[in-house]
């Protein structure tokens, strides 16, 4: 048995990028979504893409024959996660269980043995594939994911499987260790509430925090960077398996801001993280987080909720589950395997 974690392309050129906003202004959309299909590419490696990398890598450590795809067969080189292995999607077998991400669901009736359509985002949760036969499988990531699949695949059961955060990328470091007063936002979600908390923290005298502002980077620069800051603005409106705000709290970092509708399930608030609608609340927030003793408490908390979600703990456990539940014998781990070949 082998499964078959299908990924987006990673496109850096500007020219492809310079097509698809012709295609996109001149209201091509069958055009649009025969490129989607066919060559199924992205700019950005997105979080959803790292969690189907990291399923992979931990099925592979539980014992599984597993192997990402991409349409061209092309890996994701430095940009993704190391040491996985890549094939061609038209290089899968009938018998392989395959995992299709949410955005190119209607892929799912194109496959001939088990499918996995896992939907992590609200925008891509679509009825365009055939969920009711029952070589289908619907994963998804939150309870505020389950609620609108729910909705769009009635009578379907639906998986809540765990995230998956990586202690060894983003390991925990104290608040004491961190530079002071360094708060961490992500522009490409929400920049006006960004730029409105600032504002209104500035206006009424705030000096602590400063806003440093990241975008761009690759996931293992974004591990050095998840080093250095106290505090993790969430500022998103609506999130899909929301991996910054818990990877900030694997880290140590505060997290303050939105919950995302609910996506950011771990945030509770004073308890794990601080919760704000708004960028009033938010500023008021930031106040409250000049003091330590708060930030040590929040952060202590919030790695203890977040810490389920590390590698060897859930994740593992739900692979070995799964894999026996497609009819296969129970995995041990690569660990447990070098043990008993040692004894």
């Amino acid at each position: 048995m082998r499964f078959i974690f299908l990924v987006p392309d990673l496109e850096t050129r500007s020219s492809w990028w310079q097509l698809q906003k012709t295609i996109s202004f001149l209201r091509l959309r069958p055009v649009e979504n025969f490129l989607r299909l066919k060559f199924m590419r992205v700019g950005t490696v997105f979080g959803g893409t790292l969690n189907i990398m990291r399923h992979c890598s931990i099925a592979r450590n539980c014992g599984a024959e597993a192997v990402l795809a991409t349409m061209s067969g092309k890996d994701y080189g430095d940009k993704g996660i190391p040491e996985l292995p890549y094939i061609a999607w038209r290089d899968r077998r009938p018998d392989d269980v395959c995992l299709i991400p949410d955005f190119v669901s209607e892929l799912a009736d194109e496959v001939q043995g088990p499918v996995i359509v896992y939907l992590q985002s609200p925008w891509f949760v679509k009825n365009n594939f055939n969920y009711l036969d029952e070589r289908v499988k619907l994963w998804t990531d939150s309870p505020f994911m389950l609620e609108i699949c729910q909705k769009v695949y009635p009578g379907k059961a639906i998986q809540i499987v765990p995230n998956i955060i990586s202690d060894q990328d983003f390991p925990f470091i104290p608040q004491s260790q961190r530079e002071p007063g360094l708060l961490f936002a992500f522009p490409r979600k929400g920049p006006e509430y960004i730029d409105e908390t600032e504002r209104i923290y500035r206006e009424q005298g705030g000096k602590f925090w400063r806003f440093e502002r990241i975008s761009g980077l690759s996931i293992h620069e974004l591990a050095q960077q998840f080093r250095r800051p106290q505090a993790f603005l969430a500022s998103a409106e609506v999130e899909g398996c929301a991996l910054p705000p818990q990877e900030s709290m694997a880290s140590g970092i505060v997290v303050v801001g939105k919950n995302a509708k609910g996506a950011n399930f771990c945030m509770e608030h004073r308890e794990t993280a601080m919760i704000a609608a708004t960028p009033e609340e938010a500023a008021r927030c930031l106040f409250e987080l000049e003091n330590g003793e708060l930030r040590e408490t929040l952060s202590q908390n919030a790695y203890q909720a977040i810490k389920r979600y590390f590698p060897s703990e859930e994740p593992s456990e739900f692979w070995r589950a799964n894999f026996q539940e497609f009819g296969g014998s129970t995995l041990t781990s690569t660990l447990e395997t070098a043990q008993i070949r040692r004894s």
